[in-house]
Order: structure tokens, then C-alpha cells, then sequence
């Protein structure tokens, strides 16, 4: 049976004569649709005031018998009214459901490497209401290393998944909701189709590819494809059998001919399906903030920004960068608090290379109570009061704020302050020695000894030894 353009039916369009239209539905793309036909002057008014962004469109093609086959249902993405000698032309072009997925970017973590395939696609599903995401490439598999979403849409960052397990989406373009299979479903029905013409061809260039950086268990005849046209109706990932061959759909064209509509289809096998793993290029250079949620030997866990819950036990451990380390026991090992502000760097293309850096103060003290007030003045500080504080003119030690410290003052010299005792104890010799004087004083006594001898200073002066001089 040969079709035309009568066969279709536009729904919300009523055209007089449909003169173009091109379909393409292809994996990890959305499915497009452009159309040209002539419409009466009462419609071509009408038409551009009533669509939105949401009207949906509807491609049907009808059999011989009346029953109406769904080819696409989406959105208009744009919509044109020209009039060229009192002929009004309307050219519309519209995108399947899928879409919505593909507006707003997000920045979020998945560092729970235990969260399945399906748990993934269900918690990004409940942003879209009718969505259905199913999973056909991984029997649930879990996640195994951390997924970020780094100012990516859903789409993009699902199609991104989707390529570590070498596989595309599959959006499924003639359904009212936006449905996409997460992967090409082997276990559908095989469909039996000959077809005289048809031209086969062999992609040389995909096979090279997976044998040389993936030795992938791929041959030269898995990239042979068969392009067919036909009148009856396919949609992407069917399951045909051709030449005697278990090929399925890779990409599927519809098209107007003059007044003939033809559909075109692209098959080759499973194998020929496969695709590259591709990183996200953006995030190259990113850096994203968080809070340290868990600290391990160099090691912290983090809450980023981006994420309004994040379970400790589920958080994946990043290195943390110091200012010098090196092997061994040397360099400085200094590792931010629990709570504290810190950045999370990605060198690379891959979410597994994130590097946690330096904590970023929140500086939100009043001036006169703010430590960082003068950038002249160098503190190291712990959260239990331990100090080292580097003023242009002094360095002081605290062990405890305004009761135990060490001052080396450059016009006071040294002064040391404790609310405890002080011990100073050496295996060697102890060496004082003053230019002027030397002072030592003590509220209630004071006792020296040496090898037996003793001098003790308190209400009474009293010396002892096994021999003592007097002069």
C-alpha cells in the first residue's frame, strides 16, 4: 500500500495540504518533528495565539482500515505563519515529551555507590510527573563509583550514565508522557520483515575505536547496517529480523516524498548499538563547596552545597590537600574539623579524581572581635583553643586563652604565663646567664639541690650539705 499525505492526521492542526514533513527519532536524541502545509485564513489566525509552550502535538498515520498508528507525540517548539499571495503557509516544528527533561541544568551528587541503576532513574523521575524511565541495559546493577551531576540537565546527565554501561537512551516518542528506556530492550518481539531494496554499508570507524581503547568483544561485522525504506511502521530498539539476521532499529526517518510518505530505518545488531563512554568536558576545573560530615586519616567525607541531604555512612571519602606532603611520616598533616566549609576540586573528567582542598573561613565575627581582622598577622588556631599566632612584631603560643602561653616579644623579650606549674627538664646541662641581673622569686618557698647539698628559701634561710662554707 502506498501512502500519502493523506494518511496523517496533525492533531491540533487543520491543514488543507501538508506539503513537507520530516520525522527523526534517534538514540540519546529526542525525537523532532517539521512540518509546511497550507491552512485557511480563519485558522492561520488562530493558530499562533493558541500555542504555548505546552501545547502538545500529535502525528497519526492511518491504515486502509481506519485504525489510526501513533508516530510521535510531543510539544511545539515553534510555530510560523507565512502568507505568500493570499496562501497561508504554517510551518510548525515540535520535539517529544522528552524534552522537558533537557531545559534545566542541575548540579547534584550521587556518592552512594550502592544505589542501583533503578533507584537512580526513580529518584531523578520524581521531578516529572508521568514519567517512566525503565531499565534495560543493567538488571538493576548498582552504581559501583560516584555519579556527579555537575550543571548538566537530567537528560544529559542520564545519557551520560547510560554511556558507562555502553549504551542510549531510547526515547519512546509515540506515548502522551514522556517514556525513555534506559538502554535497548533485547527481549521484545522479533518482527519478520523482508524488503527488496535496501543498501548495507560497514562503519569501520566505531569498530576501531572500541578495539583499541576498550578491547570491547566486538567484530567488523557487528558495525554492518542495513538501510531499508518501508511503509509499515517502526519505532527505535524494535527487534527485526532481516537477511535472516537479528538486526534492530538505530534510527528511524519519516519523510514526504512529493506526496508519498516513506518511512526509512537504520538496522544493525545489538553489538552495533554500543556506544563510548564520554565524560562530562564542564567538569574539568570545577570546584564545588560542601561541609566535612566525617574525617579518616587524610581522608573526609562531604556535604556539598548542591545536595539538601546527604547520609554520612552513603558519602563517598575524598582525599583532602594539604599545603606539603610527602612520603612517609614527614610533610604537614593538618585535616579540616567536622562542620568545617570546604571545596572539593575535580582536575579531571572523572567524578572519582575529586580532591577536597583547603576550608573556607566563613568570616562573619564583628571586626573588633574578628582574629582576621589584620591581614598582617598570621594565626593557626584549633578548635580547642591551641594557638600560634604570628604578629609582624611578636609570636605568641597559646595553650589556653589568657591563662597558659609564650610570648616573644621583639621590645619585651620573652615571656612565659601559666595558671598551672612549669617543668623544665633536660638530660643534658641547663646553661643560664644574664648581661644585668637575674631575678627569681616565688610566693611561699623556694628549694635548690644538688648531689646531696640543698638550699631552701622560705620563712627561714636554711643550707644543707656534708660540708658547708661560710665566709
Amino acid at each position: 500500500m502506498s501512502l500519502t499525505y493523506e494518511n496523517l492526521n496533525i492533531h491540533p492542526y487543520q491543514l488543507v495540504h501538508l506539503q513537507e514533513l520530516t520525522l527523526i527519532k534517534q538514540l540519546n536524541e529526542h525525537a523532532r518533528l517539521r512540518f509546511t502545509g497550507i491552512v485557511s485564513e480563519e485558522n492561520s489566525k488562530l493558530y499562533v495565539d493558541m500555542t504555548d509552550a505546552d501545547t502538545p502535538i500529535e502525528l497519526n498515520q492511518i491504515d486502509a482500515n481506519g485504525r489510526s498508528k501513533p508516530l510521535f507525540r510531543g510539544i511545539v517548539l515553534s510555530i510560523e505563519i507565512q502568507v505568500v499571495q493570499a496562501v497561508h503557509y504554517l510551518k510548525v516544528e515540535a520535539i517529544s515529551h522528552t524534552y522537558i527533561m533537557d531545559v534545566k541544568t542541575r548540579t547534584r551528587s550521587f556518592q552512594n555507590v550502592k544505589m542501583t541503576i533503578p533507584q537512580l532513574l526513580e529518584q531523578i523521575g520524581k521531578e516529572y510527573p508521568g514519567l517512566d524511565v525503565m531499565d534495560e541495559a543493567t538488571a538493576g546493577a548498582k552504581l559501583q563509583r560516584m555519579a556527579l551531576q555537575y550543571e548538566e540537565t537530567d537528560w544529559a546527565f542520564l545519557r551520560r550514565m547510560a554511556s558507562r554501561y555502553h549504551t542510549s537512551l531510547v526515547p519512546a516518542a509515540q506515548f502522551d508522557d514522556p517514556k525513555i528506556y534506559f538502554g535497548v530492550p533485547e527481549g521484545s518481539r522479533m518482527i519478520q520483515f523482508e524488503q527488496m531494496n535496501y543498501t548495507v554499508s560497514k562503519r569501520m570507524t566505531p569498530f576501531r575505536y572500541f578495539i583499541e581503547n576498550e578491547a570491547a568483544p566486538v567484530g567488523e561485522n557487528d558495525f554492518i547496517t542495513y538501510d531499508v525504506e518501508t511503509d509499515e511502521v517502526f519505532d527505535l530498539g524494535n527487534h527485526i529480523q532481516f537477511q535472516g539476521k537479528s538486526l534492530f532499529v538505530r534510527e528511524a526517518h519519516t519523510t514526504m516524498q512529493g506526496s508519498m510518505l516513506k518511512h526509512r530505518y537504520v538496522l544493525c545488531s545489538h553489538n552495533g548499538l554500543r556506544q563510548k563512554e564520554y565524560s562530562h568536558e564542564r567538569l574539568i576545573g570545577a570546584s564545588i563547596r560542601g561541609t566535612v560530615i566525617d574525617v579518616a586519616g587524610d581522608m573526609v567525607r562531604v556535604h556539598f552545597e548542591c545536595d539538601h541531604e546527604q547520609k554520612k555512612e552513603e558519602a563517598r571519602w575524598f582525599r583532602y590537600s594539604t599545603v606539603y606532603s610527602a612520603e612517609g611520616s614527614t610533610g604537614w598533616y593538618v585535616m579540616p574539623e567536622i562542620g568545617d566549609p570546604v571545596a572539593v576540586f575535580f582536575p579531571g573528567k572523572k567524578e572519582e579524581e575529586g580532591i577536597a582542598a583547603g576550608a573556607i573561613r566563613q568570616n562573619t565575627e564583628p571586626s573588633g572581635r574578628n582574629k582576621l581582622s589584620n591581614p598582617d598577622v598570621k594565626i593557626f588556631r584549633t578548635p580547642s583553643g591551641k594557638e600560634i599566632r604570628l604578629a609582624p612584631d611578636e609570636i605568641v603560643i597559646t595553650g589556653k586563652d589568657g591563662a597558659i602561653y609564650i610570648q616573644l616579644n621583639d621590645e619585651d623579650g620573652i615571656h612565659i604565663a601559666s595558671s598551672k606549674g612549669v617543668s623544665i627538664t633536660a638530660d643534658g646541662d641547663i646553661a643560664m646567664s644574664a648581661g644585668r641581673k637575674m631575678v627569681l622569686s616565688a610566693g611561699s618557698e623556694m628549694n635548690m639541690s644538688c648531689n646531696g647539698s640543698q638550699l631552701h628559701l622560705g620563712n627561714q634561710a636554711r643550707l644543707m650539705g656534708s660540708k658547708v662554707k661560710s665566709n
